[in-house]
């Protein structure tokens, strides 16, 4: 037998239905899911699926009882427990692939897709994406199919009229959906939280810089914040999203003071702006840390609910709390500044320390250019030279680095990454006696053309260093700009070229391939996601009940209004459902309309009277060239309505429509 004219029975098709429903409720959870929990539970399926197209019987629970007991045991092994979000969300995608395989009576398949529906919803503490809530439509069209397969008693519909069925559902419950989500009161945070959500944290800078961080954070191409410009600057190069300032170091790593984290206050102290003001908003993405980022150099801290920000002693940019749900505020920055002309000894000092004994080599040779220089500006120059000159390579593979790291990158290697070279300029900068420290955040970002907004990714981060001078106090010195100044124009991938298929393609193209135009598509379509869905809170549900004059409404009236709403709403459909009901053309639909013709012929049907002894009096009062139909079209019903039939419904109504048809208009 062919593939092709391999024909299920309707159990099996509806047990068919049934697991591929239970698996799109299941898959959401893969994307975060252990490598064994996606096994266990595939297994299960795929089990379960077997047995189904093979005849074969369920498994009897001295087989699953032990495949029960394993994957408990893996939970517990996993999470050494089996309460909160990570344990329990584990246990139920497990139970609900193994109860496909325990299935004994019409309960058990209520009990498996109610199961999976609460599965859906834990999706969502996870994920909130257009992806997530695409699949979550899908798998609530595919399990109230399967929900209503269960209900019939007689012939079942074609898979195509129970989707259709589904949907008409779904499509009623869209207003209950809207009266919920703009009406039902809204709280601060994230709505699909729980508590210990922020110890799970997300790739982004780190608050230590190590050779190869950025360079490892380079290869991420995920969205690190979005930004609409309400006035964009003219000169690209002057895109520093100033992060965090790293002013200590211990030889091989870059780290934040205790000092560097203690609030200055709402607003930049000591700054004196030069240039224009630059305007914007920003969406910042989670990170799970207590930076925001802004453009160097912002003039006061934002205001954020429910969170407050605040601006260091070393100007970073902070909240009060960490950024576990994406946040937007407004900035204002100045491109063109000096700051902190004076700084006291202590602070002086903290940029001055060097661990004793590292990089004996590079300290040499900072005093012999300091010797050679006749002030700072000199030395500086000489510094940068000594990169431009000495045939130094940007690059994102330089190598491991041993115990004296910078000896082996200036006189050795002559490769590396943004942070190799800052960390190299801050060490020869402190070695001359001349405070420098380095900051991490990004550098430039690309507009999407779609939407207007300023992207700027992972693949984005940056380091620089900060020198302080006593004419202009800290200020900003990127060494990679003279190594690379089409880094700083461009983002890493542009500057670089793309490799692989990706060049094929864009040589293809001429650099306009489809696949780009789609990545910003999506891009712009995820952006509005956020914006409008996700990013619907507290704000601006009081904004839309103030433009409708409800301003006035506390939580718990605003709770009553949605509710109150809602049950209207369920009142209406309802009594158009009810309304409807008797239009539906079934099959008693045909019977009745019989019954009727023939009450008009003084053939009454008693309320008693079965179709088989309302036939058996009909033909005592028809002739038999008139009960020749009528007979077919009872015999018909009857059997529909109590022997099981393998024609659909559909196709029964069709031949009732007919033989009523001649009936109505033998004369």
């Amino acid at each position: 037998m062919s593939l092709f004219s391999f024909r299920m029975t309707q159990d099996k098709s509806n047990s068919v239905l049934l697991t591929v429903s239970c698996f799109t409720a299941v898959l959401p959870h893969f994307f975060h899911s252990a490598a064994w929990v996606i096994a266990g539970s595939s297994i299960a399926l795929i089990w379960r699926l077997w047995l189904v197209m093979s005849g074969r019987k369920l498994p009897s629970p001295v087989l699953l009882l032990p495949y029960v007991c394993l994957m408990m045991a893996g939970v517990w092994n996993a999470f050494h427990t089996f309460l909160g979000k990570d344990a329990g969300v584990t246990m139920l995608i497990l139970l609900i692939s193994c109860k496909l395989l325990e299935m004994h009576a019409k309960r058990d398949l209520y009990v498996a897709v109610f199961l999976a529906y609460f599965l859906l919803l834990t999706g969502y503490l996870y994920n909130q994406t257009i992806f997530t809530g695409i699949l979550s439509i899908l798998s609530i069209l595919l399990l109230t199919a399967s929900l209503s397969t269960f209900q019939y008693t007689s012939a079942i519909p074609p898979l195509a009229q129970r989707l259709r069925a589904s949907a008409k559902l779904l499509l009623a419950a869209i207003p209950v959906m809207l009266i919920g989500f703009f009406l039902f009161p809204r709280i601060p945070g994230p709505l699909w939280g729980l508590p210990g959500d922020e110890s799970h944290g997300k790739s982004g800078l780190s608050d230590t810089l190590n050779p190869g961080n950025i360079s490892d954070l380079v290869l991420n191409e995920d969205i690190a914040f979005r930004v609409k410009f309400h006035n964009f600057p003219k000169d690209k190069s002057v895109l520093y999203w100033r992060g965090i300032v790293l002013d200590e170091f211990d030889g091989r790593s870059w780290k934040a003071s205790a000092q560097s984290k203690t609030a200055s206050g709402q607003s930049s102290s000591g700054l004196t702006s030069r240039g224009n003001m630059i305007s914007y908003d920003v969406t910042l993405e989670p990170h799970q840390k207590k930076w925001l980022f802004a453009l160097d150099i912002p003039d006061t801290a934002p205001r954020i609910q429910g969170n407050p920000s605040y601006i260091s002693m070393n100007m970073e940019l902070r909240s009060g709390l960490p950024v576990v749900s994406r946040q937007k505020y407004s900035l204002r920055s100045f491109t063109a500044y000096h700051f902190a002309k004076n700084i006291d000894s202590a602070e002086k000092q903290l940029n001055l320390l060097l661990p004793g004994g590292s990089n004996p080599q590079t300290r040499i040779f900072a005093r012999q250019l300091r010797k050679q220089s006749t002030n700072d500006v000199r030395y500086i120059q000489s510094v940068l030279a000594y990169f431009t000159n000495q045939g130094f390579e940007y690059t994102l593979h330089p190598g491991k680095a041993g115990p004296h790291a910078i000896d082996e990158f200036l006189f050795k290697g002559k490769k590396g990454f943004c942070e190799h070279y800052a960390s190299a300029f801050a060490f020869m900068m402190r070695e001359a006696g001349i405070p420098a420290r380095i900051v991490t955040g990004y550098q430039g970002g690309m507009q999407n053309p779609i939407d207007e907004y300023f992207e700027v990714r992972q693949s984005d981060a940056h380091a620089w260093t900060e020198i302080w001078l006593p004419a202009t106090g800290w200020t900003r010195i990127d060494p990679t700009a003279t190594i690379a100044p089409e880094r700083i124009h461009q983002n890493f991938y542009q500057s670089n070229g793309v490799r692989g298929f990706a060049a094929v393609v864009s040589s293809v193209f001429q650099n306009q391939s489809w696949p780009q135009y789609l990545q910003m598509y999506w891009d712009a379509t995820n952006n509005e996601w956020n914006q409008w869905i996700l990013g619907y809170g507290q704000q601006k549900q009081e904004s839309l009940l103030r433009s409708f004059d409800f301003s006035n409404l506390d939580f718990e009236k605003s709770a009553i209004v949605a509710t109150s709403l809602a049950c209207g709403v369920f009142g209406i459909a309802a009594i158009i459902s009810l309304r409807g009901r008797r239009k539906l053309k079934n099959a008693d639909f045909y019977y009745e309309k019989f019954c009727q013709h023939m009450a008009k012929q003084g053939l009454q049907k008693e309320l008693s009277e079965s179709p088989m002894h309302f036939l058996a009096r009909l033909e005592q009062h028809m002739p038999p060239n008139k009960f020749h139909d009528i007979k077919e079209l009872l015999i018909c019903y009857v059997q529909y309505c109590y022997t099981e039939n393998t024609s659909s419904e559909q196709i029964i109504c069709k031949q009732l429509r007919s033989i009523l048809y001649r009936i109505q208009h033998d004369k």
